[in-house]
């Protein structure tokens, strides 16, 4: 073992040793705090694949501040060793907790489930997924808090790290080997969890592939669970990382809606009070007991430039002055307390080097008022931080906010029409202008974003005042893409764009129109701008965004020459309908799986079951798995269509109404209070802003699941139903449909 130390600091005792390296607990010479120091053993440094993950563990969690994150102040490499230096904590390992305790009450469970979660979430933040949330990588303090420790296989959201892990909480996609999301975190966490209040893992074998089968396909064990702890965990546990819930964010407000119907209010002070007394005497066992009289590295120790915050763990048994054997406890805690990289059963090597830093992207709102017309603003837009180039993050936020300085310069030049300051005092009117920015598609390379324009005000009724237009981004270079980034050299002419006109057509409320004329009905519209105006060139002549599910047309039907009654409508064509008009390199870009040709575009005209249904009457649009067969569905005041797969008794059902001017709270309220009124069981219920989801039994045991949107003046609803024994098959065409469904132009009856 190497006798190099970190310079500056005094070692005091050895937390724990393992196979990579070790963890002690150290002074700091100048300052007299007590940290952590994590080394990595000098013979591993020499391995390519170790050094690059221990620098990896420090450079991924630069952009982490958390309370619920056990902070790293300073990564040091030399020739001689390489070290991480971290706030030190007193307490314990939740493994040590569990290796004594067993079982812990419920309320103190959810007390350490959610401190932990808080931390998942502000890596998420980060775009940081941890990839190994296990009992010993959360450290649980005598102070009553717990905080997330060992992010050493961590990576950033959606990019593939080591296919690693501690295999008794890898969810199903890590066994896969697919990239780490949050929700990969959500299920290790909710196994732990599970593990706290039942005393065991949820699914237990011999062997690592009877282990990953079980994972990947066996239903969660719920009998052992409290009653009204089972839908939580049922939920963090879903196969598909669709169906849970979407961040550790999400589930941290899941779990208190649960925690306080299930113990009152007060459960998390009863939870933590219960473990008090435990995780002291465990810490007072440890080196860790020190920090009572010397104090815990409160700031950054010698924390220059390279300064990261970051966490790993703390926590063993000493194994020098400082430590006490005393019976059991300490027994338990030298098989249990030490905390360092290796032990891992299932372990590849990367051939990569550590992605580019993460660009994160947040929401901002710029607003006021323009007391001279008078008119106010609030105008939301995108603003990226991180990434490793300053001036491709400069070109990007210019791009983003480039729509609401447009939308200022027009609030300003209104100024110039000289009737409109005494029309606004006339009618007693002060408009307001707003802007909703919406992120439609982030990937590695690419930045895709809505933003819909908006004016509340009877005086400026005009339709330019109130339109939809996307701004698509290069993340790697910055720069905007145009259409000539997107489509094929043959795409962009006008037998293209006729082509592309026949894609987008089967999915509109009502076709092209034909352009007014004077003395006949006119030619028919297409999306071709050059047919508007032959100055032009061939590209779309609307604005155009990508989604998940497909590529989105935001038409102005009176730009295209239809009359300024047709107003706009926003059309998602899936992408296995137009992936073919695409650059190659663009749909890499997408990172979606598309086919090389398109297949023959649904006809509206027909029920006939293809792998998208458009209803032509109110415009929305959704996927259908193969194998179900169609029937008109009229709901009052309303049209829809059910598919039935009479094999699996499954039915899938999608209508609209025209019942439209209530919100989605209020909507997805009716929704709950219907299913209870007929003897249903609600599990699941959520406002999600532009839609609800809800889910739970009906009365005769089968699964429900809905989705709906509801406008001012229709809705959209979408609803699975289908036997709990078929939950494992559905999965996927379930998630497939509720993420494709799109609500068409809910603003007016159909």
């Amino acid at each position: 073992m190497s006798d190099w130390r970190a310079p500056g600091f005094t070692e005091v005792d050895v937390l724990g040793v393992g196979g990579f390296g070790r963890v002690v607990l150290a002074k700091h010479q100048d300052s007299g705090r007590m940290v952590a120091i994590k080394y990595l053993l000098a013979e591993y440094l020499a391995d390519p694949d170790l050094a690059a993950g221990f620098r990896r563990e420090a450079w991924l969690l630069s952009g982490v501040r958390s309370p619920h994150v056990v902070r790293l102040f300073d990564f040091i490499e030399t020739p001689q060793g390489a070290a991480l230096v971290m706030e030190a904590v007193p307490g314990v390992s939740l493994r040590a907790l569990l290796a004594t305790e067993n079982v812990l009450a419920p309320e103190s469970a959810l007390a350490i489930l959610k401190g932990s979660l808080l931390g998942l979430a502000d890596a998420h933040a980060a775009g940081v997924v941890h990839r190994d949330y296990k009992p010993g990588n959360v450290l649980v303090s005598r102070e009553g808090e717990s905080k997330l420790v060992d992010f050493g296989l961590a990576t950033l959201d959606g990019h593939n790290g080591l296919t690693a892990g501690s295999p008794s909480y890898m969810a199903p996609e890590q066994w896969a080997g697919q990239p780490g999301q949050p929700a990969t975190d959500v299920y290790a966490a909710t196994c732990v969890f599970y593990q706290c209040i039942t005393g065991h893992q949820p699914f237990e074998a011999d062997t690592a592939d009877e282990l990953r089968a079980l994972h990947q396909t066996a239903p969660v064990p719920l009998d052992a669970v409290p009653e009204e702890l089972r839908p939580l965990i049922a939920r963090g546990m879903a196969k598909d990382p669709a169906w849970r819930p979407s961040t550790a964010d999400a589930f941290v407000s899941e779990l208190e809606t649960v925690a306080r119907k299930a113990y009152g209010k007060d459960w998390e002070k009863r939870g933590w009070k219960r473990l008090a007394a435990s995780a002291a005497a465990l810490t007072a066992l440890t080196p860790l007991a020190l920090l009572t009289t010397a104090g815990t590295a409160a700031a950054p120790i010698g924390a220059g430039a390279g300064a990261v915050a970051a966490g790993v763990p703390a926590t063993g048994t000493g194994a020098g002055a400082t430590a006490v054997i005393v019976g059991k406890v300490i027994a338990v805690l030298v098989v249990v307390g030490a905390l360092v990289t290796g032990g891992i059963l299932v372990f590849n090597h990367p051939g990569d080097p550590p992605p580019p830093a993460a660009l994160t992207v947040a929401i901002q709102t710029e607003s006021g008022r323009d007391q001279a017309l008078p008119i106010t603003y609030s105008l939301q837009y995108p603003q990226v931080s991180g990434g490793p180039d300053a001036a491709v993050r400069k070109r990007i936020n210019d791009a983003l906010r480039a729509p609401i300085d447009k939308r200022l310069k027009a609030v300003r030049d209104a100024r110039a029409e000289p009737d409109w300051q005494q029309r606004f005092t006339e009618l007693g009117e002060t408009p307001a202008a707003r802007t909703t920015a919406r992120i439609l598609l982030q990937t590695p390379s690419l930045l895709s974003v809505r933003y819909d324009h908006d004016l509340d005000s009877n005086f400026l009724s005009h339709p330019t005042w109130r339109f939809p237009e996307t701004v698509t981004l290069d993340l790697r270079t910055g720069n905007l893409l145009g259409p000539k980034d997107v489509f094929r050299p043959e795409i962009l002419t006008a037998a293209g764009m006729k082509t592309l006109t026949e894609r987008i057509e089967p999915h509109t409320r009502h076709g092209f129109c034909r352009v007014a004329s004077v003395g006949d009905e006119g030619p028919q519209a297409t999306i071709d701008a050059a047919d508007r105006d032959p100055s032009r060139e061939h590209v779309p002549g609307a604005s155009m965004g990508f989604t998940k599910a497909g590529a989105e047309f935001e038409i102005l039907w009176y730009d295209l020459g239809c009359d300024m009654a047709s107003g706009k409508e926003t059309v998602t064509v899936p992408y296995a309908e137009i992936a073919d008009l695409f650059q190659p390199k663009f749909v890499a870009m997408l990172g979606t799986t598309t086919p090389s040709s398109a297949p023959a575009p649904p006809s509206s005209s027909t029920p006939a079951v293809s792998n998208t249904y458009t209803n032509p009457r109110f415009g929305f649009t959704t996927r259908v798995p193969e194998g179900y067969t169609a029937a008109p569905y009229q709901p009052d005041n309303g049209d829809g269509m059910t598919f039935t797969n009479p094999a699996l008794d499954a039915t899938l059902t999608v209508w609209g109404t025209n019942s439209g001017g209530r919100g989605t709270a209020a909507a997805l309220a009716d929704a709950a209070a219907a299913e209870e009124a007929n003897g249903g069981r609600v599990t699941y219920r959520k406002d999600e802003g532009d839609h609800y989801s809800i889910s739970g039994y009906q009365s005769d045991g089968k699964i429900f699941y809905e989705r709906g949107f509801s406008g001012t003046g229709s809705t959209a609803t979408l609803r699975w139903v289908y036997p709990r024994e078929r939950k494992t098959e559905l999965d996927a065409p379930v998630s497939t449909t509720v993420e494709a469904f799109r609500p068409g132009d809910l603003s007016q009856p159909h």
